[in-house]
């Protein structure tokens, strides 16, 4: 099994910009140091996140040998000018980028692209068909229902050709379900629990089946590693409850199963979301999801508000004492 980690797109308050992206590229040099094997970011459009593609590029001088991940909501996206920015951040990672496409539910951030959410599915189709044109073909006639095209020269190809392994990132059935039909593999949820991932698993590695196709399952888990389970669950409470509490208030609730629901306590907040606890507490876990069927797990283990620090603590005692069990 493979691990990456995440980095924040929240920010931090009393913190200024240029400290909190200081913070982001030492996260991913430790990262890089405690073994892992890529970095994440996503977008955090008009919610004090960064520019995913410039952040990663900014990375990988940073940590030049970590794989890269870059999750996009591709309904918000101008296929060309995606397609570009794709090109361009898998030539400077060296052909290591991966790309996870999402929906996008957040109201506030359509309305800001003017793009109403009835179109979303239908426009995260179009621009992944016009940026596979783009790489593919040296001129491009393209007339869709969104995008039209006469006789327009392609676009740069990434350096993995025809283009990075593009992953679906989603909640629901129908989206792991399209994954499995469409994609090279599937990012699930943070919010998913494990009775959930355990289900959509089952009907993601049946579709394989049924069409032939090769597929990769990975999972956004939520990590903290310490001495013990208390030890963990007190450093994180403050932090974590705030997230998901502001998270609820923003109504992540929606397109997710009822069984996944985060507007709850903070104990059932972490129930089959978190790898929490002890080396070993958080190494048993680790094998229910390789059991699932899960190749990698992407961990977040700093939540706005935590100190550098104390995300970092929990980043190298991954390395240095959950890796290792892994490995036996």
């Amino acid at each position: 099994m493979r691990f990456g980690i995440v980095l924040s797109s929240d920010r931090q308050d009393g913190i200024s910009g240029a400290q909190a992206l200081s913070d982001q590229l030492i996260k991913a040099r430790v990262a890089q140091e405690s073994g892992l094997h890529s970095v994440w970011a996503g977008p955090g459009y008009l919610h004090g996140g960064w520019h995913t593609a410039v952040l990663l590029a900014r990375v990988c001088a940073e940590a030049p040998h970590l794989d890269v991940g870059m999750i996009s909501l591709l309904p918000l996206h101008h296929p060309v000018e995606l397609a570009e920015q794709i090109a361009t951040l898998d030539t400077i990672c060296n052909g290591r980028l991966t790309l996870a496409a999402a929906l996008g539910w957040r109201d506030f951030q359509f309305r800001a692209f003017e793009i109403p959410q009835t179109q979303r599915l239908g426009r995260f189709r179009e621009v992944r068909e016009v940026m596979h044109k783009l790489w593919t073909q040296e001129r491009l006639t393209h007339h869709g229902t969104y995008f039209h095209f006469d006789e327009v020269p392609g676009a740069r190809p990434p350096l993995q050709r025809p283009s990075p392994p593009i992953w679906i990132a989603a909640n629901q059935d129908a989206g792991a379900v399209r994954a499995a039909k469409t994609a090279d593999g599937w990012l699930i949820s943070s919010r998913a629990t494990m009775a959930t991932i355990a289900r959509q698993v089952q009907q993601y590695q049946a579709v394989l089946q049924d069409t032939g196709r090769q597929g990769y399952i990975a999972a956004w888990r939520e990590m903290y590693v310490a001495e013990d389970k208390a030890t963990a669950m007190a450093t994180i409470r403050p932090y974590v409850e705030r997230l998901y509490q502001n998270r609820a208030a923003m109504g992540h609730n929606r397109d997710l199963p009822n069984a996944d629901r985060i507007d709850v306590g903070f104990e059932h907040v972490l129930e089959g979301r978190f790898i929490i606890g002890s080396p070993e507490e958080c190494g048993a876990e680790i094998e229910r999801y390789r059991a699932l069927g899960v190749q990698e797990i992407i961990m977040r283990c700093q939540w706005p508000g935590m100190p550098r620090e104390t995300a970092l603590q929990a980043i190298r005692r991954f390395g240095q004492d959950v890796l290792p069990l892994q490995n036996r």
